[in-house]
């Protein structure tokens, strides 16, 4: 989620959502530890219950979208600018508490434009554990 309020920059929503998706199914390629919702089916039930990203509400009425797709984990994330560097956030909301996992979590990570795509695999480190067990 895009939370500079800057609409130009909603392309790095998708530029992320799309390759954090690529790096947690490269994981586990199988799925057999998670399946991942495709973001068309997402955007199906965003549009089928009329919710609106830019809609101050959408934080909250975002639990009806991820329950009619009864997924048990929500991988989500944001950014801002801050000191013109991008400040990027990814969690794993547990469905039943709707709180993010404490652990597998990756916060504040500070990248220059150029290097934006870089958060990627530590927010796939951070976040792919919760998942697959360790051996």
């Amino acid at each position: 989620m895009n939370k500079d309020g800057n609409l130009k920059l909603n392309i790095w929503c998708y530029k992320l959502q799309d390759s954090l998706t690529k790096a947690m199914l490269s994981r586990d390629p199988e799925e057999k530890y998670f399946r991942i919702v495709p973001y068309d089916s997402v955007e199906s039930i965003l549009a089928q219950l009329n919710l609106d990203p830019n809609n101050p509400q959408y934080k909250s009425d975002i639990w009806k979208a991820a329950d009619t797709l009864n997924v048990k984990w929500v991988v989500t994330g944001n950014f801002n600018i801050n000191g013109g560097r991008f400040l990027i956030d990814g969690y794993a909301f547990n469905m039943k508490t709707k709180l993010p996992h404490p652990k597998y979590q990756a916060k504040d990570i500070f990248k220059k434009e150029e290097k934006v795509m870089e958060c990627i695999e530590e927010i796939t480190d951070a976040i792919v554990p919760l998942f697959i067990p360790e051996k």
